[in-house]
């Protein structure tokens, strides 16, 4: 019996010894994400949010969260944002590189800053300043790593991890491990990976010790816990060997680190340059998502890639939305208040930081996917968009608008509608087209061709602001073409051929295909496919054509992406047939320029579903699009698709034809 009490003892003994926790951040909240980031437009920390962790929005215009100059001690920029929460949850910490490029003209730095906040927008900060030496360190007499700290030169993109099991020399336990690529130039060959302990006041920090020595440059750790298998997972960027963005493993993180995976890293943007690496995990979802820059581009990209819940086999990467000037940062998950407070924060600096409107949007309201019409008949312009404004676009209704100059816009009021004017369909009448018809001397008549419900019909009137009326009662368009796998039977877009007389009618989403009209306008003589779905991301094409002559050619135009993305812009192609694409006797392709794009230094996004408009007797042109509506759309993340409004702008052509680049303007 005394045996068994004895052995009874010993289990209890140690089920109650405490088993050390691994070392890992804070991760609270499953309501949106804050990206916290270097400004590529400046040296200064950026604040976005995002509602699914894709689609972000700036906060004030993503102009400074606080001053740089304050708590960057020594060069006066912030770079390299790290952001996450205090172990207990009573506050945030932030890391940054003490750097200012623009200012010191040299890519060399001596120091680093950390920062403390109880509310995420007021910040307290200390600044080392690695040159000073042994001096500014918590532990001045522990062993040195450099024998001349006054010749340190990098000092770069510093992270930080809570570390339960860190002992420190009066017996209290518990530190934050920041990690950071070091390089003295006069006593090592390259940048290398040190890391240092800070206590809970993150005031202190303790002298560099050296992380590992790969043999060549590392910058831009970042180091996460995955509990799919018990590992130290570090994604990093490789300078030498074989260059690139690479993981690497360890039971510690203090290692030993495992030689990087060279057999799966990011490796599908070939040899373009990455870097500024930051991991981070949707609230409840156990893989991961990499955001990094790829900076071979101009200008440069931020993008993000998914990974398995082993933080392997790299994949899908896209664009960050929503950002002005997205650079190296990190991520962090937000509860509900969290969110909602740094929203009303930046709600209340806005008309500080984002500049008005001014001659945009040109009519009040939601609206979008704007065709414009200049009317023989009557001398006058009229626009004609989809009523936005309602999830999913289940609008059923269409107004017209007309004006003398394009400036001042009349509402003509409701020229159709779905559940009293059509039979076969009673919602989602979008992206409306229509052509003036002279069929006699004095007589016109007006075809409106539009989508509902994924087909399309066409209705006709006597005058451009109608009322118009359901010329079929039936659907002229509602099946793909034949063999035709996904797409939309959407986006009508009508354009008679100046040199043949012959009308056609442009349609499709994720496919383009042309058919010729009958004679009646409400007939279809044939059809072929100009854009297969196979085909799509070759000519980066979606949906929103618009087609047009200029002096012997023919423009096809059209969106790219889906109208809820920021990056929604538009693209085109010159052909010399309006039923194929050839040039010069040769295929044609699209040109490299995107004619129509975001601007977010203005905070101007989803710019797409265009119409071309050629002002009588002359050779002045304007495009007529929809973008976000500014500049509370952009904050609603994928559902900004569903807000949009209508502006026009100024179109011009280079001498060989093709387009220039149109600013958008607010």
């Amino acid at each position: 019996m005394k045996r068994l009490k004895k052995l009874w003892s010993m289990v209890l003994a140690v089920a109650m010894t405490p088993i050390a926790s691994p070392a890992q951040n804070l991760q609270k909240g499953d309501y949106g994400y804050l990206y916290c980031h270097m400004s590529g437009r400046g040296e200064w920390t950026a604040y976005a949010l995002s509602r699914d962790g894709l689609h972000f929005h700036d906060l004030i215009n993503g102009d400074a969260v606080f001053n740089t100059t304050e708590h960057a001690r020594i060069e006066g920029g912030t770079r390299d944002a790290y952001i996450c929460r205090k172990h207990d949850g009573t506050g945030y910490l932030m890391v940054t590189t003490d750097m200012c490029v623009a200012k010191s003209k040299k890519w060399d730095n001596y120091g680093i800053d950390l920062l403390t906040s109880d509310d995420l927008i007021n910040w307290k900060s200390v600044t080392f300043d690695f040159r000073k030496g042994a001096g500014i360190f918590s532990d001045p007499d522990s062993p040195d790593v450099y024998k001349d700290w006054s010749t340190i030169n990098r000092v770069w993109a510093p992270q930080t991890f809570w570390d339960p099991t860190y002992e420190w020399p009066d017996g209290r336990r518990g530190g934050y491990f920041i990690y950071y690529s070091l390089w003295n130039r006069a006593e090592e060959k390259y940048d290398r990976m040190y890391y240092s302990y800070a206590d809970e006041s993150f005031t202190t920090l303790t002298k560099p010790r050296l992380l590992f020595d790969w043999g060549y440059a590392t910058i831009d750790a970042d180091i996460n816990y995955l509990d799919a298998d018990g590992l130290y997972h570090m994604m990093i960027k490789k300078e030498g060997g074989q260059p690139g963005l690479f993981t690497a493993t360890a039971k510690s993180l203090t290692g030993p680190w495992s030689e990087p995976v060279a057999d799966d890293y990011i490796d599908f943007e070939g040899k373009k340059k990455c870097e500024g690496v930051s991991a981070f995990q949707l609230a409840g979802d156990s893989t991961w998502r990499i955001g990094y820059i790829e900076y071979s581009s101009n200008p440069r990209r931020y993008r993000i890639c998914k990974a398995d819940k082993y933080m392997r086999n790299f994949s899908n990467p896209q664009d960050i939305e929503g950002v002005n000037g997205p650079q190296h940062g990190s991520f962090m998950r937000l509860t509900k208040e969290e969110y909602d407070r740094l929203q009303a924060w930046s709600d209340g600096l806005q008309s500080k930081h984002v500049a008005p409107n001014a001659d945009n949007p040109v009519i009040n309201g939601l609206f979008a996917d704007p065709e414009i019409l200049y009317s023989e008949k009557t001398g006058k312009y009229y626009l004609y968009p989809t009523t936005d404004g309602i999830e999913g676009w289940k609008n059923h209704d269409a107004k017209v608008y007309s004006s003398a100059d394009l400036k001042n816009w009349t509402d003509e009021g409701v020229i159709f509608d779905l559940e009293k004017d059509c039979k076969w369909a009673n919602k989602c009448l979008w992206a409306p087209c229509i052509i003036e018809k002279k069929v006699s001397k004095k007589k016109y008549k007006y075809y409106y061709y539009f989508t509902a419900e994924g087909k399309i019909g066409v209705a006709e009137a006597d005058t451009p602001a109608g009322p118009f009326r359901d010329a079929l009662g039936k659907p002229l368009l509602a099946n793909k073409p034949d063999g035709m796998k996904g797409g939309q039977v959407i986006d009508p877009d009508v354009f008679q051929d100046p040199k043949t007389g012959k009308y056609y009618l442009y349609w499709g989403n994720g496919f383009l295909a042309v058919s010729e009209l009958g004679k009646d306008m409400k007939s279809i003589v044939s059809t072929k496919v100009l854009i297969d779905r196979k085909d799509k991301t070759r000519y980066n094409y979606n949906e929103g054509t618009y087609v047009f002559e200029r002096n012997g050619l023919y423009y096809f135009m059209w969106s790219e992406n889906d109208t809820r993305s920021a990056n929604y812009r538009v693209r085109y192609l010159i052909s010399e047939s309006p039923v194929e694409f050839v040039r010069n006797g040769k295929p044609a392709r699209q040109e490299r320029t995107v004619v129509l794009s975001q601007n977010p230094a203005k905070g101007i996004f989803g710019t797409g579903h265009h119409s071309i408009l050629r002002l009588p007797g002359s050779d002045d042109w304007r495009i007529v699009y929809h973008r976000f509506a500014r500049p509370e759309a952009i904050k609603k993340g994928w559902a900004a698709g569903y807000n949009r409004e209508v502006c026009i702008d100024k179109m011009e052509f280079n001498a060989d034809g093709t387009i220039k680049i149109v600013e958008p303007t607010l």
